[in-house]
Order: structure tokens, then sequence, then C-alpha cells
């Protein structure tokens, strides 16, 4: 059960809740849950039973696969005021299709999916709410999707930092940082020690650079033309599809 007024808040407020009616809320934190988690420790594995979905009140989490072969590729970090493995109630899969660790330390309400599926199915306005969000969520997939289709790996980072970029000019501009290297390596698809041969890199001959946890890029122009991409190209495409922030922290890989 929830009691906490901060974490009661902060649950009213998301959009997945907010048309819930006043009993209709508490029926749910009656059966929800806080979960607090460390750094690196996992709330559930691929595979496991899925039975509830979560809300990040603080922190980051990665939701990543493992292969066959035991490597892990994240397929998303879920960030404060996010939900996650609420699809699941409506596809009714059984069990987790990814493992969720967290990366930093983290706060979560847990819900349990059968109570809110229960509440849905009397509630016009609050599925329709789920529908909104889940059609964000396919829009980022695409997103991921097309910058994922691009083969070259340099040319992966550079989209990445054009769509993450936030401009402090005409011609520079930066790219905050909150989650590891290591994991935006894995969403791009980008081997680690790929990943930190290209940052050395770039460092080296001065395209960027790294102060505070953030990526400072004094020209953008210059940045672009080293990987022979003109720079209206890699706007086009950074602004065709905006998507979601993504962002990382400056840990060694």
């Amino acid at each position: 059960m929830i009691t906490d007024a901060a974490i009661k808040n902060a649950v009213h407020s998301h959009h997945l809740f907010a048309a819930l009616g006043q009993g209709e809320l508490e029926q749910l934190l009656g059966s929800a849950a806080r979960i607090q988690l460390a750094p690196q420790e996992t709330l559930f594995r691929q595979g496991d039973v899925a039975k509830r979905f979560y809300l990040v009140i603080q922190g980051h989490l990665q939701l990543y696969r493992t292969s066959l072969q035991g490597q892990d590729k994240v397929i998303e970090v879920v960030r404060e005021g996010r939900t996650f493995a609420e699809a699941l109630m409506f596809s009714q899969q059984a069990s987790y299709p990814v493992s969720a660790q967290a990366v930093s330390e983290c706060i979560l309400v847990s819900f349990d999916s059968e109570i809110y599926l229960g509440l849905l199915k009397r509630n016009a306005d609050a599925c329709i709410a789920i529908m909104a969000a889940m059609s964000v969520r396919l829009r980022k997939d695409l997103n991921e999707v097309e910058l994922l289709s691009v083969q070259n790996a340099q040319s992966r980072l550079l989209l990445f930092l054009m769509r993450n970029l936030k401009r402090t000019g005409d011609n520079q501009g930066v790219v905050e940082l909150d989650i590891p290297k290591r994991v935006l390596a894995s969403r791009l698809s980008i081997q680690p020690e790929t990943f930190s041969r290209l940052m050395k890199k770039m460092l080296t001959e001065g395209l960027i650079r790294e102060c505070r946890g953030a990526i400072h890029i004094d020209d953008i122009g210059q940045l672009y033309a080293s990987a022979n991409i003109p720079l209206e190209d890699a706007q086009l495409q950074a602004t065709a599809m905006p998507c979601e922030r993504i962002n990382i922290l400056t840990l060694s890989n």
C-alpha cells in the first residue's frame, strides 16, 4: 500500500492514472508497493512472470535482453516519471521479454496489472489515456529502428548527438549526459571498444569536449564534415522524426 503523499501525488499526476476517480485510485494504490533499488540491482529478469508494471519516481533503469550467446542488448532506458511493462497487460504476455536493472539509485512504484486492467474496463477516459501513451511509445520505437538502421557506427553516434543536441549558439551545442556510456553504446548497437575509440578520436581531434557530465560541440559543422556528412542532411534526419531525448552519464566504459 502506498501512503506517502508525494508518491501519491506523482501517481495521480501521471497520464495513465489522472483519469481515475479517487476511489479507483485508492483501490489501485492499496495493492501498489514502493520499491527502492541500489545501482546495478535487478528488478526482474527476462522470462520472469509478468504480473506487475512500474512507475519510476526517481532514478534510471535499463531494460535489456540477453541473447543465446550471453550478450546483453539495452532496449530502453526508463527515466523518472515514466512507466514500463504496462503493455504486457493487453497482449496477455505471461512473462517479461526483457530484464530490468537499476542504472542509478531508484525509487519505483509497483502496480498490480490485473487490478489496473479491471479499472480500465470500467473507465473509458483511462483507456484513451493509455492508448495515447502507447502511441507515443510506438513512435519512439519507430525512431529507434530508424536510428539503428544506419549501418555505420560513427554515423549512428553522430545522428544520436544531433538528435539530442541543445543549441548554445549558431554553430555550437551541448548534449547532457546521465546514463553510462556502455548503456548508450548498447542502445546504438556499437561495441563498447568501438564507442570508446570513436569518442577518443573526436576528443583528440578537438571536435568535442567532455566536461561535468556533458559533451560540448564547439563547431557542429566541422564535426559532421569530419565524417563526410553534410550538416543539412544530419539536421534533416534529426528533425524528420523528432525523438525523445536519451541521456548518458560520463562513466568509464
